[in-house]
């Protein structure tokens, strides 16, 4: 039943993270400022509950006390959206970071360190001899982390945007419930007595010292057992540390070829946690069977390998795939590229786990102590890795040189114990340095900016007489680059409705981009303008390199955020907000639009920019945004810009009441020509609306409706991404 508890436990940590993520979002959004929060906290508390669970099973381990844990779990998880809810009502008025921060505090930390006492403690009760206990401990968190990648895929992809938030609470707690319920009755209609019961738990016999169940040979092999160097806890804090940054770092290398949707994150997420499991496993038999000095050497040199490659081997992988269906690609590339590093530096904390174990019983208080100093050393490399050393210094390097600093010490160790094979390290530190170089970009393309950040990737580049500015190489904005002149259609439309507004009007548009539309609003519609961008990159890309009006006030905040926390009210308010391809699912929610209708004056429009598919199943995301501001009680117009779905783009603009666009001050001209815009309009009597839904914060269905559209709208940027290489351009540097 042990195996039942922690497939469960498994399940409901990773469940617990993903819904800690959503049930912040109507509040503070989905930036990777709150992604950050939410892992630094679960791996903070994780890391308490590994220390706690370690002192437990010192002690004197239990299953009184495994399922006391897993009992306050229980209340603690079926609490998570109440506790959310006070949680951002305490923390309303505070700073962006510090609220997101004190909230995932108050809302993950208390769960996650029941969660973290639950896989010593488990060691402990399942250790029966010496001789497995590697393969114990293995087996224990492969276990449990098999039960997270069946949660990341059932929950992330499915249960969670289709059945809520609060019922997936629900349902996470009761089976978190049921297992001390169990045990309970158990005790009671089973007498209280150990195999009394089908229910019967894995554990050594108390009466039976642990000693006396070895052989002789065994027992003079632990009587001659030399005391372990404390220095070996540093391969923990080097392998918690490093499994952050291979998970940070392979995120952002697929992202500007695959993008950042559902998919691409579940996939990822997915075969990290598939490489861990299986490296938990593998590392506990090997720790078992071959427990050598070198061993645990060679796994490190062999994880520093595959680290140093990852990003040659990751621009030759997308490539070698172009030709295959994106989905398959993604999976294929995640694969080879993730679980090889992965799996060798899974194995390495059940390995520690059997070296320190002296005795079978100490073994559920080492892998606590283990577990420990790996998940603080990862809570370190997680702020380190993602706001200061990818920022500034880029995906390629940072990895080259975390995979040199891992093999470095046990290159040096077996190079004196005459391990000459390992000799072969040298030509591949050399040739990592070597594949960085890439080839000189040609005529076609001209790279002005390139950075990696809080979005991801930026990348401004001119094309013959345009300039671009992509987001994980999907585009945001595209303009003749001698006038920044806006070459997309909407823009033009976007203009002449929101002329219907007078002069000093004022504006919010939410997300800037290159600060076309905010160009229009304060130069030409003479409007005041506000523009919310999260990433403070993107604003200073928009002045340097698109000729932002230095007039435009930009406000450094998440859209979502600002709409809470705003009290000003406004006569135009854009949503042009997107995060590559995906829009966020936060900020399209009936809570959200009806927040924003509050912060509309009483003749103020509401424009949102949406992408052009509308019929079909490709075309339910902006079905189902119409939907949703008409149920927030908005009279909402829909506007298609020229072109085919996959060129143009959805305007949805929506009023308290019905507007008249007939007389506008600036009408839109097409071919030269004034065009009554309100004939352009869609007959809002044909629209079939029977499978929209209206979007909610407690079911965030949104990014899983535009999967498909989302596919198709970077198809495009992927043939130009393709034609960037060519030219020289790598995917990321």
């Amino acid at each position: 039943h042990l195996f039942l508890v922690l497939v469960i436990e498994g399940g409901a940590l990773m469940a617990v993270e993903l819904m800690g993520a959503k049930l912040v979002a109507p509040f503070y959004g989905g930036s990777l400022y709150v992604w950050a929060a939410v892992l630094a906290i679960t791996v903070l508390g994780l890391t308490l509950g590994y220390h706690a669970g370690g002192r437990l099973a010192k002690k004197r381990p239990s299953e009184t006390k495994l399922f006391v844990a897993l009992g306050i779990s229980a209340l603690l998880v079926l609490a998570l959206p109440l506790t959310a809810s006070i949680s951002m009502a305490f923390t309303r008025g505070m700073d962006l970071i510090v609220g997101i921060c004190v909230t995932c505090v108050l809302l993950l930390l208390p769960p996650m360190l029941c969660f973290g006492i639950v896989g010593p403690l488990v060691v402990a009760l399942m250790s029966s001899q010496l001789e497995t206990v590697g393969r114990t401990a293995g087996t224990v968190y492969f276990t449990s982390t098999l039960g997270g990648i069946a949660a990341t895929f059932f929950l992330g992809l499915y249960f969670i945007p289709v059945a809520g938030l609060r019922l997936c609470a629900t349902v996470t707690g009761l089976s978190l419930a049921a297992l001390p319920v169990l045990y309970i009755m158990k005790m009671l209609f089973g007498g209280g007595k150990r195999g009394s019961s089908a229910f019967v738990p894995l554990r050594r016999d108390r009466s039976i010292p642990a000693t006396a169940k070895r052989s002789k040979g065994s027992s003079k092999k632990s009587k001659s057992r030399k005391p372990v160097r404390r220095s070996i806890y540093l391969f923990a804090v080097l392998e918690g540390a490093t499994v952050m940054a291979v998970e940070l770092l392979a995120a952002r290398m697929i992202a500007p070829y695959f993008g950042s949707s559902l998919y691409v994150w579940a996939t990822v997420i997915g075969f990290t946690l598939l490489a861990l499991a299986i490296g938990y496993f593998a590392g506990g038999i090997m720790a078992d069977k071959y427990g050598g000095p070198d061993t645990l050497l060679w796994v490190l040199l062999t994880a520093s390998i595959f680290l140093m490659l990852m990003p040659v081997s990751s621009q030759w992988l997308t490539i070698a795939f172009v030709n295959i269906t994106p989905g398959a690609a993604v999976i294929l590339v995640s694969l080879i590229l993730i679980l090889p590093p992965l799996l060798f530096l899974g194995m390495i904390p059940t390995f520690l786990i059997r070296k320190l174990s002296a005795r079978a019983d100490s073994a559920g208080s080492n892998a606590g102590v283990v577990y420990t100093i790996s998940s603080a050393s990862s809570i370190v490399a997680l702020p380190v890795f993602g706001f200061l050393v990818i920022p500034r210094y880029g995906l390629t390097m940072p990895s080259i040189i975390t995979g040199f600093a891992v093999g470095l010490i046990p290159f040096v160790k077996l190079i004196a114990r005459q391990r000459y094979i390992s000799l072969g390290f040298i030509p591949v530190v050399l040739f990592s340095f070597w594949a960085t170089k890439t080839h000189q970009p040609g005529k076609a393309v001209d790279v002005q900016y390139y950075s990696e950040g809080l979005l991801g990737q930026l990348l401004v580049a001119d094309v013959s007489k345009d300039r671009f500015l992509f987001v994980n190489r999907t585009g945001q904005t595209w303009v003749d680059k001698e006038t920044f002149k806006p070459k997309w259609d909407y823009a033009s439309y976007v203009r002449s409705i929101c002329s219907k507004s007078p002069e000093k009007s004022s504006a919010l548009i939410l997300g800037l981009g290159g600060g076309t539309v905010a160009n229009i609003f304060q130069n030409s519609l003479g409007f005041s303008v506000d523009a919310v961008e999260l990433d403070q990159r993107i604003a200073e890309v928009a002045k340097r390199y698109f000729a932002l009006n230095s007039k435009v006030n930009v406000v450094v905040d998440d859209a979502r955020h600002y709409l809470e926390e705003s009290q000003k009210k406004y006569d135009v308010i854009l949503f042009d907000v997107y995060r590559g391809e995906a829009p966020p699912p936060h900020v399209f929610t009936l809570e959200s639009l009806t927040r924003t209708k509050s912060l509309l004056k009483e003749d103020g429009l509401i424009i949102v920019n949406f992408n052009g598919f509308w019929n079909g199943k490709i075309g339910e995301a902006a079905r189902s945004i119409y939907k949703t501001l008409l149920a927030a009680g908005l009279e909402t117009g829909i506007l298609p810009t020229p072109g085919d779905e996959a060129g143009r783009n959805m305007l949805f603009v929506a009023s308290r009441k019905k507007q008249d666009f007939h007389t506008l001050r600036l009408p839109l001209l097409q071919h030269g020509k004034e065009v009554d815009i309100e004939a352009l309009f869609e007959n809002p009597q044909k629209v079939d609306l029977t499978d929209a839904v209206v979007l909610t914060d407690n079911k965030p269905i949104l990014e899983l409706l535009n999967i498909r559209a989302g596919n198709a709208w970077r198809k495009g940027y992927v043939e130009m991404t393709k034609r960037f290489y060519k030219e020289g351009i790598p995917l990321f540097r």
